[in-house]
């Protein structure tokens, strides 16, 4: 043991900081292995070592993450994520200048103290204009929304190239490219000073420097007397739905004013033109979905929420089933999403199901021992393409899916039984299905590359679309259970089609937008939809540590259903707190957005509660009004008991009007749409 402490402290000595911090995640979860060390007593040693490039891990620093709208620590790599903007909040509320890391654990007792008097939290941020015109095209290929740079001289501070060296972190820009407002960004990181050749060596390593951008960057080589640099690093880079004209926003400054400026500063005025909303916390309703406004510049037209439940249904799940009107996009939100994830096409299956299918043979083939082969399908081929990719590539692997269109026009629970057992039986180490589909026993095929079995890989995502009508079949409890269930319900004819639809612009955002996503999807282990049981027990504990007020929702929700026997089970509260998860982490890195928490535990009671309410009047009337209850807001002025046919026609009727009077919104709107179901032919379902 004490060999072990001394090689921890030595290693800590002898390190540069800099290799420390390329790995600091790994080398945490290494040096926690030794008896008595933990994230407190590392932190502590690293920020007494190198005040300027660690800062302790313990409650105050929770204290900063929670005030700040971070989240919860769970990696110390995420705490020094952070750490440029908590300095800069130190240094502007004392007065103070270069402030090391350390001070951050004293200082949080005096903000504590503080916090309420001195408007912490409502500290000025700028607002900025790039006007550039970037050589080549798309503009994303280059440097716009992804770093500023000018030479390092106060004498073109007022001039072409703006005030860059003067930014701080936190500041916003705007990107005006060829006279339009394409999107705007965060500034990451305060300005640094460096050469030429430093540039040049970024931008070739992002893929930004080529022959044309070299002459473009010649010019502004030659203005730096003494070959130094302002460059500041951007993030969380977002594209507006439409392209604004420079012209059309009254806040910004005269187009004379800005001949030749590169970097302006402007009115907060702008961003709220813009419904740019400021502050620490990037989480804002007006923030525009990156998977959103990707649909729409390909020219589709889908609500906001609508699209993050299903991206997070998706990455929660996995096994994700669409129903609703026919031509509203349920296919081919799924085909988008796959291609903007893999431009060959060859991680996306389109199958139509058959109303003959008895079995799991017309998904997984079957051996024909009267000829010795076996007959493949295409979707036993894709899944041992999937399962090929995240073998040799692991977290780096692509997301397969596989689209069963029309799903229930045959019984779902005879030909894809097989997969809904073995889907449910947990994941081992490696990230596959513990249980696995059973295809054949025969050795011959199996040398001839058939397995006897096959475990279903993390990365293989399957959805399908439903139409109900008396064509089809209704889905049992037992895959209701084992899905999430988005309903594509709302069309909006007045904004069709969209006027913002721009095929160049999906086309050059494509790849900043695959690289997000798939990182995201990947997770931060590379495991995609793999979770452990210690995992989803930790999610359901977070949610209800952090959550109590959903928590007792849940609780109380469970009780009043459990007399009408239409209560339901722990998976349900399972993949609840696990969407919860997932939507915080996709929303924190702007892939998605909600209006606020009330929102993503509303999608989740919508897909997981309201699933299993299928029968008549008599079976879920009481049921239905005990949910629509829980949605209303604290001051609503409705009588649940008292709603009648009529009542609840004019609240859908009226409904822009009256929703206010609802906590949650989705739900409630879709119990009053069963509840007139009810009403109407004495029968509803979730379709």
């Amino acid at each position: 043991m004490k060999y072990l402490w001394e090689n921890f402290f030595k290693e800590i000595i002898e390190t540069p900081p800099e290799k420390i911090l390329e790995n600091i995640d790994d080398r945490f979860e290494r040096w926690e292995q030794i008896k008595g060390v933990g994230k407190g007593l590392i932190s502590e040693t690293l920020a007494f070592y190198y005040p300027n490039h660690f800062v302790p891990w313990n409650n105050t620093v929770d204290w900063y993450f929670q005030e700040l709208g971070w989240g919860k620590p769970t990696k110390y790599s995420e705490v020094l994520s952070h750490l440029g903007e908590l300095k800069m909040l130190f240094n502007e509320e004392c007065s103070h200048q270069d402030i090391n890391f350390v001070i951050v654990d004293h200082f949080g007792w005096w903000l504590k103290n503080k916090k309420d008097t001195a408007g912490f939290g409502n500290r000025k941020t700028n607002a900025y204009i790039e006007i550039t015109k970037p050589p080549g095209e798309p503009y994303l290929k280059n440097h716009v929304g992804r770093f500023l740079w000018s030479p390092a001289d106060k004498r073109y501070w007022n001039g072409r190239e703006g005030k860059i060296g003067l930014l701080k972190t936190g500041d916003i820009t705007i990107h005006d490219v060829k006279g339009k407002i394409i999107g705007y960004s965060k500034v990451a990181e305060k300005p640094t000073v460096v050469s030429k050749e430093e540039i040049m060596k970024i931008f070739n390593k992002e893929g930004i420097w080529s022959e044309e951008y070299s002459k473009f960057a010649e010019g502004w080589f030659k203005k730096s007397p003494n070959g130094e640099f302002y460059f500041v690093r951007l993030e969380g880079f977002q594209t507006l739905p439409k392209k604004v004209g420079y012209t059309k926003l009254s806040s910004l400054p005269h187009p004379s004013s800005i001949q030749g400026v590169y970097l302006k500063e402007i009115s907060p005025k702008v961003l709220e033109e813009l419904d740019i909303v400021l502050g620490i916390n990037d989480n804002s309703g007006s923030q525009r979905l990156l998977v959103s406004s990707y649909l729409e510049f390909r020219g589709y037209l889908y609500p906001s929420h609508l699209v993050s439940q299903f991206y997070t249904a998706l990455k929660t799940k996995g096994f994700v089933i669409l129903s609703g009107l026919t031509g509203t996009g349920k296919t081919k939100i799924a085909q988008e999403l796959a291609e903007l994830l893999g431009d060959s096409g060859d991680n996306f299956l389109f199958l139509s199901v058959r109303p003959d299918w008895r079995d799991s043979k017309a998904l997984l083939g079957y051996y024909n021992p009267l000829t010795g082969n076996y007959h493949k399908t295409k979707l036993l081929e894709f899944i041992l393409k999937a399962r090929g990719d995240y073998e040799q590539n692991r977290g780096n692997a692509k997301p397969y899916f596989v689209l069963l269109d029309e799903m229930n026009l045959a019984h779902v629970e005879y030909y894809f039984a097989d997969f809904l057992s073995v889907l449910e039986s947990g994941r081992d180490e490696e990230g596959f299905t513990r249980e696995p589909l059973r295809l054949h026993d025969v050795d011959k095929v199996e040398e001839e590359g058939i397995p006897k079995e096959i475990h279903l890989p993390p990365n293989l995502y399957i959805i399908g679309t439903v139409n109900m009508d008396e064509t089809t079949y209704a889905f049992s409890p037992k895959v209701l259970d084992r899905a999430f269930v988005v309903e594509f319900h709302d069309v909006e004819l007045d904004e069709y089609p969209l006027e913002s639809s721009d095929s160049e612009e999906a086309n050059g955002i494509k790849d900043s937008f695959r690289a997000l996503i798939l990182q995201d999807l990947a997770g931060s282990e590379g495991m995609f939809l793999a979770r452990s049981k210690n995992e989803i027990n930790e999610a359901v504990r977070e949610f209800k540590g952090e959550h109590p007020d959903y928590w007792n929702i849940l609780v109380n929700l469970n009780r009043a259903l459990e007399p009408y026997d239409m209560h339901f089970g722990y998976r349900v509260v399972d993949e609840i707190a696990l969407f919860f998860q997932s939507a915080k982490e996709s929303w924190n890195k702007n892939i998605v957005e909600f209006k606020d928490e009330n929102e993503i535990f509303d999608l989740a009671l919508l897909m997981k509660v309201l699933p299993k309410f299928h029968g008549n009047r008599k079976k879920l009337e009481e049921p239905l009004r005990v949910i629509l209850k829980l949605c209303l807001s604290e001051n609503a002025n409705i009588d649940v008991q008292g709603l009648g046919r009529e009542a609840v026609v004019k609240l859908l009727k009226n409904w822009e009007t009256v929703k206010e009077n609802f906590r949650f919104k989705h739900t409630a709107k879709k119990v009053l749409r069963m509840l007139r179901q009810l009403y109407e032919i004495g029968f509803a379902s979730i379709s």
